[in-house]
């Protein structure tokens, strides 16, 4: 992989992934880099806290112990000097114990906690050894002030001779250990220097190489963002445009892209799912216009294209062929039948003639019965009405109740449900005061440990405790009467529910007398409208009786005439092919 490949993804690659596999591929190669970001992040704070605990928990430790090396023994030289000069022979005394053995001590545990920290190094072995000498002369020191006297002003009668002996031994040694703790402060020093200069270098380099890996990161994410916006939405915008030229009614479409995700097999379905389309289309038109020429003997020329849910169109177009040749047939079949008709027809108009003149004394007479039955039904209409709307009145008073009462079981569903919720509240004051009363009795118990002092606290603690039985006994009763509350409540949602019940039994048998009585009114009314219609038919029919002699004569000229269009009409089917 070159370096080109490390800050930009690879098209052609994408273009034979998933689109799943795309994201997956992104954001691997996002998270390599995220990762090798926290790796130099890690190293930064790893390397800063490795010299912040060399630096502090060793070399400030070394200068540390050093240091206090160097004061203990100047304060061991105070001390001696001070001895040596005073005529205060308790002081005198007291200076002896601090330097030849507190200030001694002292000074070697400083060693001893300077070389743990720092190592047997030769600085620190040659200043054990003038430790080692200066111990030594220290009680030599003391031995030999303890032979001298004090005179008469309390100094000793041999401190001229104590004195020469501290500056020619102990003094130099003093002086050398001063020397060789500079020295160690002073390579110490130069260590943490070096030490943080080392440092400062690395967390340079971790916080370069870690700018570097977010850079190539921004880099890359800017490429990837391209490309992979690319690679999803360059297909679905060429789909979208072929979606709207198919939505126009378009079908000669083509899509380009061309690649092995889903949104490439995407694209090659629409198009072969448009190219099918698009013979179908051309096999319904040329199928269309065989029919419009007349010819009703051809269906669909290509069925092995109408698959699926296209199979239907196939089917509906040999239907539409098959029922028009039908069709053509059975209009050249009533044509031979009205052909003889007709002449029967003539035939017939002569009879029809002579019967007219019986049928108009017959028709009188009907008139008049149906006159007087038209009057009865709607007096039975009116009635009938009547009824109905006060069975109307009845079924929404019906509904109005049934409504209530379902108000009614909903409030006591309300009701049930809050004193279910005075009972969890009973329950969690009863908690309350169980708690409260183990208090009461932890703080009796405390009071009584405090004596005199606690009287008071067990006096509150007593209240306390009484409140709380009090609580408890008000709970107990408050549960009572939630439960004897519960109670009713539930027998009375049950007397409201048989009662609902009953209502809608009421409501239902109150609906279908409504619906019985809105039928007869309807069936009335009908009759009374039907009884109206055949008066006035009856007396059309009375006038048509009386013009039936005229018009039987003019029928037998139209048979005539019927019966050449018939001859016509066979003529102008005998154009179409049928099957």
């Amino acid at each position: 992989m070159n370096f080109k490949n490390l800050l930009q993804l690879d098209s052609k690659n994408l273009r034979t992934l998933k689109v799943s596999e795309k994201f997956s591929y992104t954001f691997r190669r996002i998270k390599i880099y995220l990762i090798l970001a926290i790796v130099m992040l890690g190293a930064t704070i790893g390397v800063s806290i490795y010299g912040l605990n060399t630096i502090y928990h060793d070399k400030t430790q070394q200068v540390y112990y050093q240091g206090l090396l160097r004061i203990h023994n100047q304060n061991l030289g105070k001390s001696m000097w001070y001895s040596i000069a005073t005529d205060d022979e308790a002081v005198r005394a007291e200076m002896i114990e601090e330097f030849s053995v507190t200030m001694i001590e002292n000074v070697k545990e400083d060693l001893d906690n300077l070389a743990k920290y720092r190592g047997e190094t030769e600085k620190i072995k040659a200043v054990r050894e003038d430790v080692e000498l200066l111990t030594d002369h220290v009680a030599q020191l003391v031995s030999l002030m303890n032979e001298g006297n004090p005179d008469e002003n309390g100094y000793l009668d041999n401190r001229h001779e104590v004195y020469l002996y501290a500056k020619e031994n102990i003094r130099p040694i003093n002086v050398q250990i001063i020397e060789n703790c500079r020295a160690i402060s002073a390579n110490v020093q130069n260590e943490m220097e070096s030490i943080f200069d080392i440092i400062m270098v690395l967390i340079i380099v971790a916080v370069v190489l870690s700018v570097l890996v977010v850079v190539l990161l921004l880099v890359f994410m800017r490429d990837a963002q391209k490309k992979l916006t690319q690679s999803v939405l360059e297909p679905v915008y060429e789909i979208v445009e072929v979606a709207k030229e198919m939505a126009k009614g378009n079908l000669n479409i083509n899509i380009d892209y061309d690649a092995q995700d889903e949104l490439g097999v995407l694209g090659k379905d629409l198009l072969n799912s448009t190219q099918v389309s698009r013979k179908i289309v051309d096999d319904i038109s040329k199928s269309l216009e065989e029919i419009a020429s007349g010819d009703f003997t051809v269906g669909t020329m290509s069925p092995d294209l109408y698959l699926g849910n296209y199979e239907p169109i196939s089917k509906s177009m040999d239907e539409i062929s098959n029922r028009l040749s039908v069709t053509m047939n059975e209009v050249k079949d009533a044509t031979s039948q009205v052909s003889t008709g007709a002449d029967n027809m003539s035939k017939g108009a002569t009879d029809l003639a002579e019967g007219a003149t019986d049928q108009a004394a017959v028709v009188e007479e009907l008139t008049a019965s149906v006159s007087e039955v038209a009057d009865q039904t709607e007096v039975l209409a009116d009635t009938a009405r009547e009824g109905m709307e006060m069975s109307n009145k009845a079924q929404e008073e019906t509904k109005i109740g049934a409504a209530k009462m379902n108000e009614v079981t909903q409030a006591m569903e309300r009701i049930t449900h809050a004193s279910r919720e005075i009972k969890i509240v009973a329950d969690t004051i009863e908690s309350v005061s169980s708690q409260t009363k183990l208090l009461a009795l932890n703080a009796s118990i405390e009071s009584a440990r405090a004596g005199e002092a606690g009287r008071g606290f067990a006096v509150v603690a007593g209240e306390i405790s009484a409140l709380a039985e009090e609580s408890s006994e008000a709970v107990q009763n408050t549960h009572k009467l939630v439960n004897t509350a519960l109670a009713e409540i539930e027998e009375g949602n049950r007397v409201v529910e048989e009662t609902q019940e009953t209502l809608y039994k009421v409501a239902e048998v109150v609906d279908k007398l409504a619906d019985m009585m809105s039928k007869s009114g309807n069936m009335a009314q009908n009759q009374a409208t039907s009884m109206r219609e055949i008066s006035q038919g009856i007396e059309q029919i009375s006038g048509v009786i009386q013009n039936n002699s005229a018009t039987a004569e003019e029928s037998s000229a139209v048979s005539a005439e019927l019966f050449t269009q018939a001859e016509s009409l066979n003529q102008l089917v005998d154009q179409f092919k049928v099957r």
